[in-house]
């Protein structure tokens, strides 16, 4: 079992500067905490979380790291608390808790999960380094203790292992945890080609005559001889790494491949004068080695002058010789001390600067200076091709909270990643809302969306999303978007689909604004009405129309793209009447183009406004039974039907906070809004009449009646009726039409 003053006393090895009691009274509250509660492992969870501080520890954590290990447990619980963590251990270790709290929603749900935006969003969500360490390590401690789970959630964990962590601690370089992680995995997903590997690995040693201690001691005593200080390692590649290599190469036995022994040639570091490091002590010490053993010239890679993207350096080179058998080749890595600590903890062997603040109180500034003074040099710069925000490091930086900026991973800052309720991943701009996140599901969903929940909690639709939340869209019945929706969804998706969903309505609108101009000329005329079959446009110009180029035609004329007058004269010559006689006559009577608001009553169904939005299916509570004008909220209930109550309910009092949500009557607004005529002086064009909705829409106000056009000449004049609630807004929407391409003139109409 782990011991707490064994791993605090390991920890302060590396750290003596920890804060001990800070550490302590950070493990006396959770140990009361977690009483009682079971990791999957069995373990207890205070003890699994020792585990996970234990497995940190080669990393070299700091005390906020330390204790956010200790406390990462905490977001499952259902009491969990994060202003009373801030108030016990402060806002840095209350962000990394509630960030590791964040990635326990990642989850892979099914094979066609979106892997790639999987680990996007780990990234993004795990902003910090010091998170993405904890993560991995609690990761590792799961899989090293994971024998009471199902055989099913083990190779599920596998699964997810190889394909979100491996890859993320890859890029960081930190060897260490990839290779543990990578074995791990293949041994719960593969367990017979994991024995077989494992046997025949047994039997290669057997049969070589002499292990890879006998190899390290040869050529340790050789450069012994040549006077180069060294430490020599040795070490076999990794299962997994063995296994991948003999599927690549489509081989079947160790024999088939010569690189399963790997040495490394470890020096010490090298600093100049100029405060870099140098580099010439490690090719001379290459030269040697190709003297004494015959080189492979096809297996020397030089990371050292051209290091790997995830900051590796190290010369590699395969000579032949050194190995058990004459003709196996063995391959030699020759690295600095400083590279070698790089290479096995990656990034995370940096977090002395964790607490920089602390350190520049008892470092002078050359010192600091020397450490920094070329950003591109040092083990941060050369991170530099993933983790963006390092590369902003400065050579004359004066405070910690700089350089701990500077830790922060914002690869992803203009990207934001949430789940559905299921799990899967979402990828949306950053500044998306709910509603771009329904259209993001199905087209079908974002339409019908009427209110939006996020983390349990409902929102407004225009919402601005964060990475890590979890939304549901609820739906209504029909169809029924909004043009003011377009004022706020940001991604191009969105958009398309809503002005896609009322150009299809403005082919119905202006069908009927066809008709209603036609049969204006036909009573005119004292000619028959149009019927269904639009029979008059049968024969046209010299073609028989089919009856779907007669709608189109109508729907032409409704959109003001053909004049009436034109088509009509084609059938019945001159006698048709100019636009300003036909005018002057009382339209026939018939749908309205846009129905004429209706004064609401008690029971109506639109009645009441739900977080903005009207059209929410809603019904009156009987505890209290609100009237109308009385203040009101609403109450969304577990099964997603919304119920509306008494602001001063008492039932609301011991009901849950997150589901009331802010509600209104319709009769109010009615009440503050006044019709209000608007002349518009334009020029035709097609789409013309979409735009001068939308303009308006974005406003909110109703559009009592749109009118019939005057032709005169190249110019169209359009009279239209719509509501305002006061001069601001009816100012704000002159201004909006006036940008319109194609009208020239706004004005109030008497």
């Amino acid at each position: 079992m782990p011991n707490f003053a064994n791993i605090l006393d390991k920890a302060m090895l590396f750290n003596p500067s920890l804060n001990r009691e800070s550490i302590k009274r950070a493990y006396e509250y959770a140990e009361n905490v977690y009483r009682g509660q079971f990791h999957v492992s069995g373990d207890t969870y205070i003890d699994h979380c020792l585990y996970v501080v234990d497995t940190m520890i080669d990393f070299h954590p700091r005390e906020y790291s330390i204790i956010a290990a200790i406390l990462h447990g905490l977001p499952e619980r259902s009491d969990f608390d994060i202003v009373d963590v801030e108030k016990r251990f402060g806002p840095d270790v209350a962000g990394l808790v509630s960030a590791l709290g964040m990635l326990n929603k990642i989850k892979i749900v099914n094979q066609k999960a979106d892997v790639d935006s999987l680990r996007k969003m780990f990234l993004a969500m795990a902003q910090d380094l010091r998170v993405v360490m904890i993560k991995l390590a609690d990761r590792l401690q799961n899989l090293q203790r994971i024998e009471k789970l199902p055989v099913g959630m083990r190779k599920d964990m596998a699964r997810e292992t190889l394909d979100i962590y491996v890859p993320i601690a890859s890029r960081m370089g930190i060897y260490k945890v990839k290779v543990a992680l990578e074995d791990l995995c293949f041994k719960l997903l593969f367990p017979k080609q994991y024995d077989v590997l494992i046997n025949q690995l047994n039997d290669y040693k057997s049969k070589s005559g002499r292990d890879i201690d006998e190899i390290k001691r040869d050529l340790k005593a050789y450069l012994d001889e040549q006077g180069v200080e060294a430490v020599v390692e040795g070490r076999i590649k990794n299962l997994y790494s063995i296994y991948r290599k003999l599927k690549l190469k489509s081989h079947t036995t160790l024999e088939d491949i010569f690189d399963i022994f790997a040495m490394r040639v470890i020096l010490p570091t090298k600093i100049g004068a100029d405060g870099k490091e140098q580099f010439d002590h490690l090719y001379a010490t290459l030269g040697m080695i190709h003297n004494k053993w015959k080189p492979l010239a096809n297996r020397f890679k030089d990371y050292v002058a051209v290091p790997k993207a995830n900051g590796y350096q190290s010369l590699h080179t395969a000579v032949v010789g050194l190995a058990p058998l004459s003709s196996q080749a063995t391959e030699i890595q020759i690295r600095s001390q400083k590279m070698h600590e790089e290479a096995e903890f990656g990034i995370a062997s940096h977090w002395i600067y964790e607490d920089l603040k602390k350190v520049l109180g008892t470092v002078n500034k050359e010192h600091f200076d020397e450490v920094i003074r070329d950003p591109q040099n040092t083990v941060f710069g050369k991170y530099v091709s993933w983790l963006d925000a390092l590369s902003k490091l400065q050579r004359d930086m004066h405070s910690g909270s700089e350089f701990m900026e500077a830790l922060k991973l914002d690869v992803f800052n203009d990207r934001i990643f949430v789940l559905t309720p299921g799990g899967e991943v979402k990828d949306l701009p950053l500044g998306a809302t709910p509603l771009d996140f329904a259209y993001s599901v199905h087209t079908d969903v974002g339409h019908r969306c009427i209110l939006a929940k996020v983390n349990g909690s409902v929102v407004p639709l225009d919402y601005k999303l964060k990475s890590g939340e979890v939304i549901e869209i609820i739906t209504g019945n029909k169809p029924y978007p909004k043009l003011h929706w377009l004022s706020f969804v940001k991604t191009a998706g969105a958009k398309a689909k809503i002005k896609s969903y009322f150009r299809g309505l403005d082919k119905d609108r202006s069908f009927r604004e066809g008709k209603e101009i036609i049969n204006k000329y036909m009573v005119r005329m004292k000619k028959p009405l149009l019927d269904d079959e639009l029979s008059i446009f049968r024969d046209y110009g010299g073609s028989r129309l089919s009856l779907k180029e007669r709608q189109q035609l109508v729907e032409e004329i409704g959109s003001g793209s053909i004049l009436v007058q034109v088509v009509l004269r084609k059938i019945f010559g001159r006698a048709v009447p100019s636009a300003s006689v036909a005018n002057m006559e009382t339209p026939v009577s018939g749908e309205a183009i846009i129905p004429k608001q209706r004064k609401l009553r008690t029971g109506d169904k639109d009645c009441v406004y739900i977080a903005g939005e009207k059209g929410v299916p809603y019904k009156f509570a009987q505890c209290c039974r609100p009237i109308k004008g009385q203040p009101i909220v609403a109450f969304v209930t577990r099964g997603n039907s919304v119920t509306i109550h008494l602001g001063n309910c008492k039932i609301l009092k011991e009901a849950d906070q997150k589901r009331i949500i802010a509600a209104d009557w319709n009769l109010e607004r009615d009440i503050r809004r006044f019709p209000v005529k608007v002349m518009l002086k334009m020029s035709d064009r097609i789409g013309l009449i979409r735009d001068i909705a939308e303009s308006i829409s974005i406003f909110n106000v109703n559009i009592i009646d749109f009118g019939v056009e005057q032709v005169q000449g190249a110019e169209i004049f359009r009279e239209m009726t719509i509501e305002v609630s006061d001069n601001e807004q009816f100012q704000g929407i002159l201004e909006k039409l006036r940008r319109v391409r194609n009208i020239y003139d706004v004005s109030k109409s008497d």
